[in-house]
């Protein structure tokens, strides 16, 4: 009786937990966080932060809608939307105080040119992407961070433009706390956003056909849906939600692009914790992190520890990391993952080839130092170590299929390591191998979403951890601390000079001779043959009996040690190392670097050297240290990008020719078209008369 009651209450929470469903938990959770906090935030004077909060939150939902809706009807996972918004803002600054509009007329024209020009030339890339690997995907956004960002900087400087608000300042009191309308009035718009979109999509034609657009659009035109029209919508709407965040924001914060491409992962966050897929739990998600980024604030202000103190700007990260680890992985769904083309294979030089190449390149990198002028021979082994960095990135990007948007992380962490272990006298070689040592965990860290996680969700992760490396490890003691800089003293190793530049540059070339060495011998051991499976299909590996969490978590590990010790060589190059944003150890350059070793084609050493070249040399030569191109590089960088991103797509023939080739392509079709067109076919040895065929005998 009490076995059979058991089981009665068992499955009648299950039921609930079901019919509850994920928006619905959510909701109660939220409730429940109000009854518990409220009383905490009433003793301890919290309410003005809280209503702050919820204001700041709100802006952000709108581009986190912006994101999801986007997202859901394109698969696309915009990273660029920081940058859009920053454009918005720059746009709505020149109309309203360089042209001296009305603030009305100024935000509708922004909103036109950057918002809805903006969602045309986005919705082409999205057709175009729609086929696209996840790495194409990835390249096309970024590229497209990259080109705003330079323009906007090249047009407007990079300092921060202050903005007077434009909405009413009117103070209005809610429970002795007084808030201004303005605040009032964007959180309103965001629920209302948000209930208007969640209605669209449920209840309107339009709404259920934006959902049906990924997966299959040629079924969708089959029904007599245009897909170009409804992929339109989707991104004029998205777009509009983003513009207008990034003008409410404007008066908040001033209008900086780089700022504000951090301050949008708080969008990212609460795309997240919606399963990239949620509208309601996606704005409360956005609401929640602008309270708790609020109200930490405030209440880590005291503690003396500077990583503390820090930890509240860390909220969105930590959201977005603990969303990807912890929404169930049933609901993060790969958009249009099942019309993905497969990236061609890798080719193969022939060994006559390879041998010619091998030595071609070798001879070239020793005669370096007596073809340059000694002030850019260190520029050179810089791009050694950016060689040996982009060595790793092919291992694991070309190799297993996986992708990493923060491998400078790993060379950080290697360089950092290596300077402390050589401030305790430990000797350079012994240096150099705790440093590789030291990134493993890290490697191991970032392998972890991996096991539930592929294409552009692993993308967003390992962009988070590079984002949460920048900015909570970095400034630590056991990096580059407050003073970001830990010097890296080169070596005497008595054989022969590598404390003079072309000394280390010999030295560094040696290094990166093994790693190389080390890539080629794992990419033709058993483990390689196992990482083109896993990137080929991870479904049949398993299948096999293979532990493929076993050997992700390798590769992860095997990438990052290398990193690491590339980080060496930068570091060493510059006699130190440092942590700032604009430096080589950057978050900005793991997107660069995936960036430019795709441009650079899926050659597992001669592409990541080319990359590196292009990266890190050849901005020092004319034309390319022009101020023109100084301030505009990017623009060109971007640009190419896409172009390599695009291209594939652009070149295929439109929607309905698409389905018609796929139908020639499968062999069924092919045995029936054949086999009508041989029944059609009159005999050698038939006879015509009057257009009747008459089948006789030879």
């Amino acid at each position: 009786m009490n076995a059979t009651l058991t089981t009665l209450k068992t499955e009648g929470l299950t039921s609930t937990v079901r019919k509850l469903g994920y928006t619905g938990w959510w909701i109660a959770g939220t409730v429940l966080c109000v009854l518990l906090g409220a009383p905490i935030v009433a003793a301890r004077n919290l309410e003005p932060y809280v209503l702050t909060g919820i204001s700041d939150g709100a802006i952000y939902s709108l581009a986190a809608l912006g994101l999801v809706l986007t997202f859901k009807t394109s698969g696309i996972f915009n990273f660029a939307i920081g940058a859009q918004a920053a454009a918005s803002a720059y746009v709505f600054y020149s109309f309203r105080m360089d042209a001296g509009l009305p603030w009305p007329i100024a935000f509708v024209l922004a909103l036109v040119l950057v918002g809805l020009g903006g969602a045309f030339l986005l919705e082409r890339m999205a057709f175009w992407l729609e086929e696209a690997p996840a790495i194409m995907k990835v390249v096309a956004t970024i590229g497209l961070i990259v080109l705003l960002q330079s323009l906007l900087t090249g047009i407007y400087g990079t300092p921060t433009l202050q903005f007077p608000p434009f909405l009413s300042q009117k103070q209005v009191d809610i429970g002795g706390t007084t808030v201004l309308a303005s605040q009032i009035l964007v959180t309103v718009l965001a629920l209302a956003a948000t209930i208007a979109l969640s209605l669209f999509f449920r209840r309107s034609r339009v709404g259920a056909a934006m959902q049906a657009l990924v997966d299959d659009p040629e079924l969708l035109a089959s029904q007599g849906t245009s897909p170009a029209t409804i992929r339109r919508y989707a991104w004029a709407i998205g777009s509009c939600f983003v513009s207008m965040s990034g003008m409410l924001i404007a008066p908040v914060l001033g209008i900086d692009i780089n700022l504000m491409l951090l301050l949008y992962i708080t969008a990212f966050g609460a795309a997240a914790l919606g399963a990239f897929d949620n509208l309601p739990v996606t704005f409360i998600a956005a609401i929640g992190i602008g309270i708790a980024t609020n109200v930490l604030s405030i209440e880590l202000a005291a503690v003396d520890s500077s990583f503390v103190n820090r930890l509240y700007t860390q909220v969105p990260f930590i959201a977005l990391v603990a969303a990807l680890l912890f929404v169930p992985k049933a609901r993060l769904i790969e958009r249009g993952g099942k019309r993905v083309r497969k990236l061609p294979p890798i080719a193969q030089f022939s060994p006559r080839v390879t041998v010619v190449l091998a030595v071609a390149t070798t001879v070239g990198f020793l005669a370096v130092p007596h073809l340059v002028p000694s002030v850019d021979l260190n520029q050179f082994t810089v791009g050694v170590g950016f060689a040996v960095v982009l060595v790793s990135l092919a291992l694991l990007l070309w190799s297993s299929g996986q992708i990493s948007l923060c491998h400078m992380a790993f060379a950080a962490i290697g360089a950092a390591a290596f300077s402390h272990a050589q401030q305790s006298g430990v000797p350079w070689l012994w240096c150099l191998l705790i440093a590789a040592l030291a990134a493993l965990p890290a490697g191991a860290l970032v392998a972890i979403p991996s096991f539930r996680l592929s294409g552009v969700y692993l993308a967003v992760a390992t962009f988070a951890f590079g984002l949460l490396a920048q900015n909570l490890l970095y400034p630590s003691g056991w990096m580059f601390g407050l003073d970001d800089h830990e010097p890296i003293v080169r070596p005497d190793l008595g054989l022969f000079d590598t404390q003079d530049d072309q000394g280390f540059y010999y030295l560094a070339l040696a290094i990166a001779g093994l790693m190389v060495a080390l890539v080629l011998g794992v990419r033709r051991s058993r483990l390689g043959r196992i990482l083109q499976a896993l990137a080929d299909s991870p479904a049949a590996l398993d299948a096999h009996g293979v532990r493929t969490k076993v050997t992700r978590m390798s590769v992860f590990c095997l990438s990052a040690v290398i990193a690491a010790v590339g980080g060496v060589i930068i570091g060493g190059a510059n006699s130190g190392a440092g942590g700032n944003a604009s430096g080589p150890f950057g978050y900005f350059n793991s997107l660069a670097l995936i960036t430019v070793l795709v441009f650079c084609g899926r050659r597992p050493v001669l592409g990541p050297i080319l990359a590196a070249f292009l990266f890190a040399v050849i901005k020092i030569y004319p034309p390319m240290d022009s101020q023109f191109l100084t301030d505009y590089r990017g623009v060109f960088f971007g640009l190419f990008a896409l172009a390599v991103a695009l291209w594939p797509g652009i070149r295929m023939p439109a929607l309905p020719q698409r389905g018609a080739q796929r139908a020639n392509r499968s062999p069924a079709a092919t045995r029936w078209e054949e086999s009508r067109t041989a029944a059609r076919t009159p005999d050698a040895g038939s006879e015509t008369d009057g257009g009747k065929v008459l089948v006789g005998t030879r």
